[in-house]
């Protein structure tokens, strides 16, 4: 009896190992029903829904149905994850995983990356116990029986592997879903039905690749350069596997950059083996999309991208220091520089998303409203009670202190969300940064305006906030909140143009009327910081003896002083630029493209659309925009204006050249300042070159024919906010 049930039990497997699909034709049976209708009519089922319709009319149709096999086709893949491998074979697949792997993080879905591995298919079956492994079925058992010392090893090295391979994308989803990313737009976190051994836990995954790797270093049978090759594979997958667990040692980011390098030389003894790896996994995968590619790399391209994404990382440690944390202004510059680091991956993104609002708290030690607080009080406040920590301690309800902090906490309540989305947004990938900014417009404008209701209340509490004006002699109010909320509406504004510039969504005739526009805001900008530079120096004057709020105003006052450089130097460049375009497209040089099924005003509503909500600041019309980039002076003129604004411009960036990272608050980010200053004096030389170029042709050709005599070509940028057009002579001018 025993032996009957134990025959009907390996059937079973058996079976369910080798599954024939029943396949009955209903083509007769449909065109039979088919004729049976009238033409023209509609049959309509309740329970059938337009998404059933659709997906029928996808069924058998190669480019749309996963499921669908062709006639000279199998179901399932012909290779066998349990047939005995040679150990370079074993190197080939475990290097295939951690390239498709790297495409994952890049952006690619699993089920055209690592679920095409068919061992990681077996791994990740539904039907495996609690600990998985390649032995799956009856038959299994019997081929891993009959395997060599060495081929055991492999498929040992190989399941431990892939285990680990899958606790990894299963702590990556985990924490790139518990930080702001956009699903398929920056990362695909869809299972495809699948899961990722939820069931083994950390240690046991870490036990398994342990002993797999204990046992390959005790194989006396394997030659020493294929045991180093595999061993550091192992090494680096435990390494990254408790780097994603515990993300907050530095030193296991940097050991696997050291990793790296001695894996990708090792892989040229490994042996290929592609028919491990097949895209008919798609076919048992719970999808709603057309099947798709297997996706494949060059081994080079994987490991540089796995360089870039692990050193990315090791930024974020460096980038999110203590001693720039603490510093408001430096940790933007910071993630700016991060964000700068070539479009890093999902990864590194969430794991600085992470280090930043993890706990509420900045790196786990500084409170999000203390950074808010230090904020405002670098900007507006420094030396002022108001925005000294103390003053929040405060109980007695009579105290000035004590009804200012209130006044504070309530605003800082309204507004840490949408101050904690400044370091947030520059997070995400460059154009969903400008379409973020470009939302919180009008979230800053009510911001603004609710900070004018609190800074009416301050002033009444607090004398401080009053001063005689040098120039008119009379006393004015300093309004702190809506001063620091109006700082940050107009740097949004001003970021969202520059991001234009960079994403290229204008086109070269609208340059002159962005640039500007940009003029007018670093204007703007620049009245703003010298409003509250007068009151901060006027504040140290009364501070006396108080060594450390004079120190706090001092550091405040140079601060704003390099904010004011850098703005003026934004001025003078956007206003040559604007000068330069409108003189190009005023020649025609730079030509406008026929637009007949649109008017002016409809053009300008379109552009102009995310700054239309604001209320706090007059937004220029279309008149006013038509106006500005109409070319009213003469063409010398106008090239000597340019020239002025550049030579302006360099000699505030040589005073740039000589701020200190504590002084223009970019400690931590020395070499991004440096290039940012490099790129802008290039910009200016550029600019220059531009200028002469129209310059001599206007002189030799005459203004009214530059349009047929030069051609102007957006080429190379020297830094990505500054569009600076290449003009030449075309070469079939004849003198």
């Amino acid at each position: 009896m025993s032996d009957t049930v134990s025959r009907l039990h390996q059937e079973a497997e058996e079976a369910k190992r080798v599954w024939t699909p029943r396949v009955k034709d209903i083509t007769q049976d449909f065109t039979t029903a088919s004729n049976k209708l009238e033409g023209g009519q509609l049959v309509k089922d309740e329970w059938f829904t337009l998404f059933e319709s659709v997906g029928a009319l996808e069924i058998m149709d190669p480019k749309m149905d996963s499921g669908y096999v062709p006639p000279d086709d199998t179901f399932e893949a012909d290779f066998d994850p349990v047939r005995p491998l040679d150990l370079p074979e074993v190197l080939w697949v475990i290097d295939q995983i951690h390239s498709l792997e790297i495409l994952w993080h890049a952006g690619y879905p699993l089920s055209q990356t690592v679920f095409t591995s068919l061992h990681m298919d077996r791994i990740l079956d539904p039907q495996q116990p609690r600990m998985p492994s390649l032995y799956l079925h009856a038959a299994d058992k019997e081929v891993n029986a009959a395997l060599t010392e060495e081929q055991s090893l492999g498929h040992a090295l190989l399941t431990a592997y892939c285990v680990a391979v899958a606790k990894c994308c299963a702590l990556v989803v985990e924490l790139v879903q518990s930080q702001n990313y956009y699903e398929e737009e920056d990362f695909v976190t869809h299972m495809f039905g699948r899961e990722l051994l939820p069931r083994v836990s950390l240690e046991e995954a870490l036990e398994l690749v342990d002993a797999a790797t204990s046992r390959l270093r005790k194989s006396k049978t394997v030659d020493a350069e294929m045991k180093e090759a595999l061993q550091q594979r192992m090494i680096f997958r435990t390494t990254f596997l408790c780097a994603l667990a515990d993300g907050g040692d530095e030193s296991r980011w940097e050991r696997m950059v050291g990793l790296l390098g001695r894996i990708k030389t090792s892989h040229e003894i490994a042996k290929p083996l592609p028919e491990a790896f097949s895209e008919k996994v798609q076919r048992q995968l719970a999808t709603s999309t057309p099947p798709r590619p297997m996706l494949t790399t060059s081994w080079d391209e994987a490991c540089k991208k796995w360089t870039k994404m692990i050193e990315d990382v090791v930024a974020v440690n460096r980038l999110t220091d203590i001693n720039i944390v603490q510093s408001p202004a430096s940790l933007q510059r910071a993630m700016w520089a991060f964000s700068y680091r070539g479009e890093p991956f999902a990864l590194p993104r969430a794991i600085i998303q992470d280090c930043l609002f993890g706990d509420q708290a900045i790196r786990g030690q500084i409170p999000q409203y203390d950074l808010l607080l230090a904020d405002i009080r670098d900007l507006v406040l420094a030396g002022d009670p108001i925005a000294d920590p103390a003053s929040f301690q405060v109980e007695v309800t009579t105290d000035p202190r004590h009804i200012c902090s209130r006044l504070m906490e309530g605003f800082m309540d309204k507004a840490i969300e949408e101050y904690l989305n400044f370091y947030r947004m520059v997070c995400q990938n460059r154009c969903r940064i400008r379409r973020l900014f470009t939302q919180s417009i009008a979230i800053l404008d009510a911001m603004e305006m609710e900070a004018m209701k609190v800074d009416r209340e301050l002033i009444k509490s607090s004398p401080g906030l009053k001063l005689n004006d040098p120039k008119s002699g009379r006393a004015v109010s300093l309004s702190p909140l809506s001063s620091w909320a109006k700082f940050y509406r107009l740097r949004i504004l001003a970021w969202t143009i520059q991001l234009g510039f960079e994403t290229e969504i204008y086109l070269p005739y609208e340059l002159a009327g962005m640039y500007w526009f940009l003029s007018r805001l670093s204007e703007q900008r620049n009245d703003l910081i010298q409003q509250v530079l007068l009151f901060t120096v006027g504040r140290a004057k009364r501070l006396g003896k108080d060594r450390n709020a004079l120190a706090d105003c001092l550091l405040s006052e140079q601060y704003l002083q390099s904010l004011h450089a850098m703005y003026e130097i934004t001025r003078l460049l956007a206003e040559a630029l604007w000068k330069l375009f409108t003189l190009l497209t005023s020649t025609g040089v730079v030509k406008k493209p026929k637009q007949d099924f649109t008017t002016q005003q409809l053009l300008y509503e379109a552009r102009m659309k995310p700054y239309l909500c604001l209320t706090n600041d007059t937004v220029p019309s279309a008149d006013d925009f038509a106006l500005a980039t109409t070319q009213n002076a003469s063409l010398e003129q106008t090239c000597t204006d340019i020239d002025d604004c550049i030579k302006s411009a360099k000699e505030l960036l040589v005073k740039a050249r000589k701020l200190t990272p504590e002084q223009a608050k970019f400690v931590g980010t020395d070499e991004e300042w440096k290039r940012e200053v490099k790129g802008l004096e290039a910009t200016c030389i550029a600019v220059t070159v531009a200028c002469s170029q129209v310059r001599s042709a206007g002189k030799k050709y005459g203004e009214d024919h530059l349009a047929k005599r030069l051609e102007c070509k957006i080429e190379r940028r020297w830094a990505e906010w500054w569009v600076v057009p290449s003009v030449k002579v075309k070469a079939d001018t004849k003198p």
